[in-house]
């Protein structure tokens, strides 16, 4: 699949939607070193019904920042060394989460060129949370 991304005929915007993996979470993704790279937008959200262990979903979330991080040595033996990954942080989150752990509907707005401008998660029980893109993603989509 992430051939398909990298081919030149891939469309300039491209989301992907999915969910039920028991938490919520979106990424920002374009090749690195291609100066028209389409904008690749991973937007996952929570089933109704679901939520993960708060302690685990902690401590994989802390193993996936140390273990793919941008700069990271495990990346080079990857497809995914061609990618800069950016995730988007939740708005309600602890410091350094980039998942949210609750069950609940996922929500989208796109803009005119097909953009995501508004993510967000509507919780089942403890209110909304709004995935907001990081300071480089917002200058490279204005």
């Amino acid at each position: 699949m992430l051939n398909i991304f990298a081919h030149r005929k891939t469309p300039e915007h491209f989301t992907i939607l999915s969910g039920d993996v028991h938490y919520s979470f979106a990424y920002d993704v374009h090749l690195k070193h291609r100066k028209r790279s389409p904008r690749i937008y991973q937007i996952t959200s929570s089933g109704i019904k679901n939520e993960f262990p708060d302690k685990l979903l902690e401590w994989l979330d802390r193993l996936n920042r140390w273990l793919f991080a941008p700069y990271s040595p495990l990346n080079w033996f990857t497809k995914r060394r061609r990618f800069r990954v950016t995730p988007r942080l939740p708005s309600e989150r602890d410091a350094g989460e980039r998942l949210w752990n609750q069950s609940g509907i996922g929500y989208v707005e796109f803009n005119k060129e097909g953009i995501p401008q508004l993510i967000q998660q509507l919780g089942a029980s403890r209110g909304e949370c709004t995935f907001n893109p990081s300071k480089v993603n917002k200058e490279s989509t204005e």
